[in-house]
This record gives C-alpha cells, structure tokens and sequence, in this order.
C-alpha cells in the first residue's frame, strides 16, 4: 500500500500519481507504470482475465512495495502463478522456429535439465528489486552471451592449467590479443604462442578460432537456452542478518533484524535446450572445433553451473535422461558415449601398483561413500573413470561433488584402472 505523499512533493508536475488509476483513493496499490497502463490493468484484473505472460506482469505490472515489503512477495507469486498458465502452443512453435534458426547455422540441439534451481538475471534492475531474463513470450531463457561465457570460461580454466598460469583475467586478455601483422600487440602474442609446447598452442589457436579476438569475430554461434516444456518457477529467499552493515550504516551487531529478499527461480529437472552453430559452413577441422566448443559448453554447464548464486548450488545442470548409478557405470567412458559393459567386481585384494605413474587433474563427479564407489572425470579429455575407495590415499576422506584431484590410471586387461586418487586443495 502507499501513503499520500505531502503537497509539493514528489516527481515532476504531471507525474506524481503515475500509475494511480483516476479516481483511486491513497489507499489504492500504485504502479511503476504510467496512469493509463495502470487503468488498462485494474480493469483487466476486474474481469479476472490475468494475462498469461510471466515476464509482462514481472517487469511492469509488479506492485509499488515501497511502504509494505509483503507486496514484493506478493508480486512474485502474481508472476509464479501466471507461469502455471502459460500458452503451451506459443511455447511449441517457439521450439520450432528455435531449433530452425539453430539448424539453419549447422547446430545440432541438445538438451540438459537443472540439477537444482537456476536464476538467470538476478542483477537485473526491475520494479521488485531483484531481477530475472524472461523472454518477451514470458518465458526463462539464459541468453546465448551467458552460455557463451560458460564455454569460455571453462575452456579458459583448461589452458590456465595447461599453461600454468593462475591469473586468469591476465590469460584472457592475452587470449585476445590481435591487430595487423606487424602491430605491438600481434607480436607480443605470436612471442608468447611460439614459447609453448605443441599440444598447448594448438588448444590457444582453437580458443581464439572459436571465440573470437579483439579483431575477429569468433567462429562459434551461441545461441539462447531457452526451456522444451512449460518451465516451474518457485518463490526463493535471502536472508542476510546485518542489513544496516550491508547499507553502511553500522557494523555487524547481533540486534539487527533480518530483512528476507525474495526473487524467483527456475525449479529442479526444468529441461533447457542449447545449441552451437557456426559462421559459415564448417570443413572437417570446423566441425572438429564445433564439436570442441559444445564439449566446453556442455562440462562448463555441469562443472561451472550458470547463473546467479552458482556458489550457493544453483545454475548446474545435468544430463536430461540423468545418470546411471554408480555400480552401473562402465570403467570408462568419453563425454556423450558410454559404453555398455558394467563395471567388473571389485578386486578383494589389490594388485601392486607401478613405481612409475602418470598423474592427470580431474573432478569428482560422484562418490559414494557406503559402497565406496565413485567417478571422476579427466579435465582436459572430458574422459570419465570410475574409482574405488582403494584408490583414495588419503584415508578417511570421502571426497565431495566438484572436488579437484590428481589421479593415476594404468592399463589392466585391456582396460584403463584409476588407481590413486590424491585431494587437491
């Protein structure tokens, strides 16, 4: 609710009761909109004809919360709501002219769903505070800049660890680098490219071929994610305990109130469609780096997450028909085809290990720690292992989800074995 500002106050002569219907008393819920859309909206709410567009009613049709918090939550759950009614039929022909704008480029679509809640857009300035990417049909996507920025981050971690170099920003400009043949810049860049291996400077020449430079456009064409069923979207809170150290005025103290943010979410197994095309029609080597950035596209969704708050658990995704259980897994496997030949019984007693290892950098996708079963998967091959409790050096500890380790595979009856797996902090 709003209170009657005083005489002489206010915005500019002719707009201090924007969004106030003609006629409405102080007591009426203001709009961030002007009088007429605000008319044109009462009515429509007389009728109880809600329209059925999510993102129209979030980005102008919220109410004015300034005086009563409750209405922010009640606006959230007007947009909520409003996505449980959203037209299908659009949504389907959307699907379609999506993925014929996608096939038109050479993209193959797939598809992943969230692993837990998503938010694109939370920075967003809106009328509720708290932001969030509609498409103008109403509904979720994560535009293809953001899906873009996945892929080459993740492909970034993977040079930085090729080149041993920490800094990112420092290697992302370095990346970049371009201008005419014998510029200052395009020098500087061919020196540092000539001092690396073979193997590293080809991984460099494909990140600038797929993402551009500061001259070029990049090959690769990202495209907006956008949902392949009517998406969920669920009501979500923050609760930060210090707001007026947040807002500067006094330090932390334990007699501040908590005052909830309340923004909204995409729920848990909402399944998102992606797609990477390229400029032009791909030769053999284009489709090998087209197939290389829909690799770096598809771990850095899963390893990385997108969205807001990704450190908190929301953003990643996972495969739509989900993973098997880790007992079913096979002992090997690369990134889209998995073989299927189970995993072979535990060994009782464990045979001797070779002095001379080759240790790799992995993640843990998964362990379990009853069974003692786990996997694991290689950071720059995309390759997948399973592991054992017999493997872990470190005694006691069950590494968790996303964890950084060093391992070691050796060959065994014509199979790859993980058999040290070592913490890396």
């Amino acid at each position: 609710m709003s209170k009657q500002k005083p005489k002489g106050k206010g915005g500019p002569p002719g707009q201090k009761d924007a969004g106030r219907p003609q006629g409405a008393t102080s007591d009426t819920v203001r709009y961030p909109i002007p009088r007429a859309s605000a008319a044109a909206w009462q009515a429509i709410k007389a009728q109880r004809t809600i329209p059925l567009n999510p993102g129209l009613i979030f980005d102008r049709f919220a109410p004015d919360w300034s005086d009563k918090s409750t209405l922010k939550k009640d606006g959230l759950e007007a947009v909520q709501q409003a996505a449980k009614r959203v037209d299908d039929v659009l949504l389907r022909d959307w699907n379609a002219r999506w993925e014929m704008a996608v096939r038109t480029a050479h993209a193959e679509p797939f598809s992943l769903k969230t692993d837990w809640r998503f938010i694109a857009g939370l920075g967003r300035k809106g009328a509720l505070e708290v932001g969030f990417t509609f498409h103008r049909y109403g509904f979720p996507i994560l535009p293809g800049s953001s899906v873009k920025g996945v892929a080459r981050a993740w492909a970034l971690i993977q040079i930085a660890e090729k080149v041993g170099q920490t800094d990112l920003k420092a290697l992302d400009e370095k990346l970049s680098l371009d201008g005419e043949k014998d510029s200052r810049e395009r020098k500087e860049y061919e020196a540092w490219r000539n001092s690396l291996p073979d193997d590293t400077r080809r991984w460099v020449e494909d990140f600038r071929t797929i993402f551009g430079t500061t001259a070029a456009a990049g090959k690769a064409v990202f495209f907006d994610a956008i949902p392949a069923n009517r998406p969920t979207l669920e009501p979500d809170i923050m609760n930060p305990h210090y707001p007026k150290y947040y807002s500067g005025e006094e330090p932390p103290t334990d007699w501040q109130s908590p005052v909830p943010v309340y923004f909204l979410t995409v729920a848990a197994g909402t399944e998102f469609r992606f797609a990477v095309g390229w400029r032009g029609t791909p030769d053999e080597e284009g489709k090998q780096l087209q197939g290389k950035a829909i690799g770096w596209l598809k771990t850095g969704l899963q390893e990385l997450g997108a969205g807001a708050k990704t450190s908190a658990g929301y953003g990643y995704f996972t495969s739509p028909s989900g993973e098997k259980p880790v007992a079913d897994q096979p002992v090997t496997a690369t990134a889209g085809s998995r073989a299927s030949q189970p995993a072979p019984a535990p060994q009782l007693a464990p045979q001797p290990v070779p002095e001379n290892l080759v240790w790799r950098s992995g993640t843990v996708r998964e362990y379990q720690p009853g069974p003692g079963r786990g996997r694991l998967v290689d950071g720059e091959t995309g390759e997948e292992f399973l592991f054992s409790r017999e493997a872990i050096e470190e005694k006691g500890w069950s590494p968790g989800k996303k964890q950084k380790v060093r391992y070691a595979v050796v060959e065994r009856e014509g199979q790859r074995r993980v058999v040290k797996v070592q913490r890396v902090s």
